[in-house]
């Protein structure tokens, strides 16, 4: 048990480390992409569908299941994207899902409703206020 969790932890720590060595002058994300910012977080829905989020926060990244018991395992980022292939985190500082002077607030630029709140539709892609204030993304084909 404690060499798996050693090993579990080692290789979390790798993964974390390794691409944060390299960097990059940001640029925005790609043309015709919609920005908002919903608690603090400075995102935008490209074109593509795909959902990506400025900011530190901590991704899941893998289920740990051993003895019986599982628990999520999240490591920090600094951006993650959301996909069809799900939410991973990024450490790819070459794009910026924050435009210069910050991004628009999510009650401005949302362009539907859902059943709790606002949302924001756009290439196949939402985002939307859920119950009690919660705040959740679905990707195009996720």
């Amino acid at each position: 048990m404690r060499r798996s969790v050693f090993a579990l932890a080692l290789g979390v720590t790798a993964a974390v480390s390794v691409p944060m060595v390299t960097a990059a002058t940001a640029q925005a994300a790609p043309p015709n992409s919609v920005y908002f910012n919903y608690g603090g977080k400075n995102c935008a829905i490209t074109p593509d569908g795909v959902i990506g989020c400025d900011g530190w926060q901590q991704v899941q990244v893998f289920t740990y299941t051993g003895s019986g018991v599982s628990f999520p395992v999240y490591v920090p980022a600094p951006q993650s994207i959301q996909d069809a292939a799900g939410m991973r985190p990024s450490y790819d500082f070459s794009q910026s899902f924050t435009q210069p002077g910050g991004n628009p607030d999510f009650f401005q630029v949302a362009n539907d409703q859902g059943p709790w709140g606002p949302k924001l539709s756009y290439a196949g892609a939402s985002c939307e206020v859920g119950f009690h204030g919660s705040f959740y993304c679905v990707a195009r084909g996720a």
